[in-house]
């Protein structure tokens, strides 16, 4: 048998359903034995969130991973928890689409994990977390009962906004099992502005990019040797890196970026680089 060590617990046996009446019914089961569940999907955040408490079962939920419903001209998709990220990106990008969502390894992050931990990345600057994309949701509750709130389309304001519980919950409130993303269409072009500074003139300089007319994606501050162990480039000879993104249509992004180099002539930054596809960066 599968057994699985969250946070360093004791090792639990590993359940992985394949349709969700399969999972509703081993939470009944659980349930009835006193004994606690816990949701794992890509197994890359088993860290996140207080160790288990009691004996119970890890529940695996990367036997849910289809595309339920794809209206590509309504910019909405639902797909069931346990499908990874990069799975989803992937089915976007045939209709030039996206979530603007950073996950670290996509490959192996569910999206029902990505919704328990609400994850991001820099972009969130930008575009937001996925608070701002969830506009439906399915979960399976402590008593097997399957719960549905929100739905597959845009403007939705009936009822109780129960999606909003389940971001960030870990697991807790429910095993989410299916889930309706609102997407973007792809940006055209990607572009980052990356420079150093020292101590003494960070705080000036993001003054400056807090009043810079130009609109970032992204913004990220990193020290030396963060920069340096993520093996980022361009190398920065500094004790601070500031990156600095833009994602839009080509020739806004080079509006962007040229208001941005122009804005940086008086201020106390070395080492000014761009990054002509910054798509990678982030």
């Amino acid at each position: 048998m599968d057994t699985l060590s969250i946070d360093q617990s004791e090792p639990l046996p590993v359940r992985a359903p394949a349709s969700v009446a399969e999972l509703s019914a081993l939470v009944t089961q659980t349930r009835a034995a006193k004994h606690g569940v816990y949701p794992v999907g890509g197994r890359t955040t088993l860290d996140v969130g207080l160790p288990p408490i009691k004996p119970g079962v890890a529940l695996d939920t990367t036997g849910l991973n289809r595309v339920i419903d794809y209206p590509a001209r309504d910019m909405t998709i639902t797909v069931q928890a346990g499908i990874t990220v990069a799975a989803v990106q992937a089915a976007l990008a045939k209709e030039g689409q996206w979530l603007p969502i950073d996950v670290p390894t996509p490959e192996r992050a569910t999206v029902g994990g990505t919704i328990a931990v609400n994850q991001s990345g820099p972009r969130r600057f930008g575009y937001g977390t996925l608070r701002d994309y969830v506009i439906g949701i399915s979960f399976v509750a402590d008593d097997g009962a399957e719960v549905k709130a929100g739905g597959r389309v845009v403007k939705n304001v009936a009822g109780y906004d129960l999606m909003k519980l389940q971001i960030g919950a870990l697991g807790t409130l429910g095993v989410v099992t299916q889930v309706t993303l609102k997407v973007k269409p792809k940006p055209e072009a990607s572009a980052a502005v990356v420079f150093g500074c020292d101590g003494g003139s960070l705080g000036p300089v993001l003054d400056l990019l807090h009043n810079s007319t130009s609109r970032p994606v992204a913004v990220e501050v990193l020290n030396a040797a963060a920069w340096k162990a993520a093996g980022l480039a361009p190398a920065v000879a500094a004790e601070w890196i500031v990156a600095v993104g833009f994602e839009e249509k080509a020739a806004t992004v080079a509006w962007q970026r040229e208001t941005l180099l122009a804005e940086l002539n008086t201020a106390a930054v070395t080492d000014v680089a761009e990054v002509a596809d910054a798509s990678g960066l982030w």
